[in-house]
């Protein structure tokens, strides 16, 4: 008799429901409220732990599944991710796998629109040790960008906005503008000096021009 009120009690206890009652971080271990049990510290079963291993302990309150081989709780392994009334699903669309965190960042891919998301954060870094690429047929950025380093644009680029440089601004194949609208002129203030080549303005090179001198003849070319 006794042993069938062992065995019926041990395979009671093969698979309890329970809740997160403590988290040691630390120690990667947790204790379950299970009815009128609390657990000793027990393990839980993360997604990965070998060469590729995750990290997203358990929080105080979840609802867990223990697996209590042999039907004993000591030995129970918690296994995470059932929803609750207190904690209910973040979504119901078929179509988004969705993260939410506590405080309030949300990474939310739809693949019926093929659409990522990532919302709520507060800094974001990525680090490469060579390279990264972004390739995109158009790319919106929306808020100042600091480039630290040397910027190389194989493309052309169009600025419809203002452009200031505070360094030394260079050329190499040229230059061409035009007055905006409202016939805006080009000011420059301070030296110019021009070396090579010819100066022209309206059909008149600088260095080679002459005049009529009022004495006779013409004036010889600026030295």
């Amino acid at each position: 008799m006794d042993d069938y009120a062992d065995l019926s009690r041990r395979i009671e206890s093969l698979i309890r429901l329970g809740t997160i009652a403590q988290v040691d971080h630390d120690a990667e271990r947790v204790r379950v409220q299970s009815g009128d049990l609390t657990s000793h510290w027990l393990p839980w079963l993360a997604p990965r732990a070998g060469q590729t291993r995750d990290w997203n302990p358990p929080t105080e309150g979840e609802q867990v599944i223990l697996l209590c081989p042999s039907g004993d709780p000591a030995t129970a392994i918690v296994l995470l991710g059932l929803y609750s009334d207190q904690r209910p699903a973040p979504s119901h669309s078929p179509d988004e796998h969705l993260r939410v965190y506590p405080d309030g960042a949300r990474i939310l891919y739809n693949h019926a629109a093929g659409a990522l998301s990532v919302s709520g954060i507060q800094t974001a870094t990525v680090q490469a040790a060579v390279l990264v690429t972004v390739s995109c047929p158009e790319t919106v950025i929306t808020g100042n960008v600091t480039i630290l380093g040397r910027l190389t644009v194989l493309g052309d680029v169009i600025a419809r906005a203002k452009a200031t440089v505070s360094g030394l601004f260079s050329y190499l194949a040229g230059m061409a503008g035009s007055g905006g609208a409202g016939g805006a002129a080009t000011t420059i203030s301070g030296n110019i000096t021009h070396q090579g080549g010819a100066l022209s303005s309206n059909g008149v090179t600088l260095h080679s021009h002459t005049h009529p001198d009022p004495h006779g003849g013409n004036t010889e070319p600026p030295r």
